[in-house]
């Protein structure tokens, strides 16, 4: 692949690769992550990357041009709107992509409305994500917990939820549609401060906030943290796509939790923290939410809607994990906390 320099007008200042005389994608779909970082646009699609360098001057507007390439404008419309005065910029980029499978011809491809995508997607998850051993002991509400399960339980999901700001960051700027990041920020505002509900919790137990951060979470906790920060940074639609399953089951699993707090006899301030985070940041919103954000794009095609089935899959293993390595690690063990000096 060989790169060109643009002229030095406004609207070219970009390093592209510029292939003549090949068929150019009439309606592109960008098929990757796009990221934008000290002066090179990273694509990545399944551990492949591809860099271009561009000006600063032109972000805004190769912004646009990716925000738009969802396989709804023809290639035509993208020059006129992005960059009229030199097309073959555009073409450049296009070609070079398309070489290596990162743009799809949505000409040759099934589409899907995005609707039915999500309302499948979502009952694929909520198929995966019952199988955990809270979600089977909750079917079963005369099961006994023990208190140390009923702790860990806690202090797994302070350290999940304390997180939670790094899985939205990467999406809360999203691009190419104010009303998806209008609704994106409605949905982290949902989701803000439910660790503080947790702390308060543990508190009561004399479990500082010192003395979580000076210990490790699970490895299996760890697992899901950063799956969701990897999905948040490079492949965002996914992550979308199951923010509000996530939070539903969150939810349930939480409504079964504090029964078997209850059952248990936990200290009553213990209890009321979990009572306020249930009342107060935990409720049914946040699967509307996200079938409106689909709702705001325009299709999702065979390919794409396969892939997110896929992940979708491999996120239900790490869920599962997550709370077994609760189940098994607290059930075996008399100390809560897994101080780091001592690993």
């Amino acid at each position: 692949m060989s790169q060109s320099t643009a002229n030095k007008s406004n609207t070219s200042q970009i390093k592209s690769v510029v292939v003549t005389q090949e068929i150019t994608p009439m309606y592109p779909r960008l098929a990757c992550q796009v990221n934008f970082y000290q002066g090179q646009m990273i694509f990545s699609q399944n551990g492949r990357f591809l860099a271009f360098e561009f000006n600063e001057q032109s972000r805004e507007r190769l912004q646009k041009l990716f925000s738009m390439m969802d396989g709804s404008h023809s290639l035509s419309e993208l020059q006129q709107k992005v960059f009229p005065h030199n097309p073959e910029v555009i073409n450049g980029i296009i070609q070079s992509l398309d070489k290596q499978g990162f743009i799809d011809d949505l000409a040759h491809l099934k589409i899907n409305s995005s609707t039915e995508a999500i309302l499948d997607l979502e009952d694929l998850a909520n198929k995966l994500l019952d199988q955990n051993p809270f979600c089977q002991a909750s079917n079963l509400l005369t099961s006994n917990l023990s208190t140390n399960i009923l702790y860990g339980f806690a202090i797994e999901h302070y350290y999940l939820l304390s997180h939670y700001y790094y899985f939205y960051s990467p999406i809360l700027n999203f691009q190419g549609s104010t009303k998806v990041q209008a609704l994106i920020k409605e949905l982290y505002y949902q989701e803000q401060g439910q660790d503080e509900f947790l702390l308060s919790a543990l508190n009561t137990i004399g479990i500082s906030r010192e003395q979580l951060i000076e210990s490790m979470p699970l490895t299996e906790t760890m697992a899901m943290c950063n799956g969701l920060m990897y999905w948040a940074n490079f492949d965002s639609l996914f992550l979308l796509s199951i923010l509000g399953v996530l939070t539903q089951k969150k939810l349930k699993t939480f409504e079964s939790y504090l029964h078997f707090c209850k059952q248990a006899e936990l200290d009553s301030s213990f209890i009321q923290s979990i009572q306020k985070l249930l009342t107060t940041k935990l409720n049914h919103e946040s699967e509307s939410l996200t079938r409106r954000i689909f709702q705001e794009i325009t299709h999702v095609d065979e390919s794409t809607k396969q892939r997110l089935a896929r992940q979708t899959h491999l996120f239900g293993e790490i869920y599962h994990n997550f709370y077994q390595a609760i189940w098994n690690h607290y059930t075996r063990t008399n100390n809560l906390l897994r101080h780091i000096a001592i690993i």
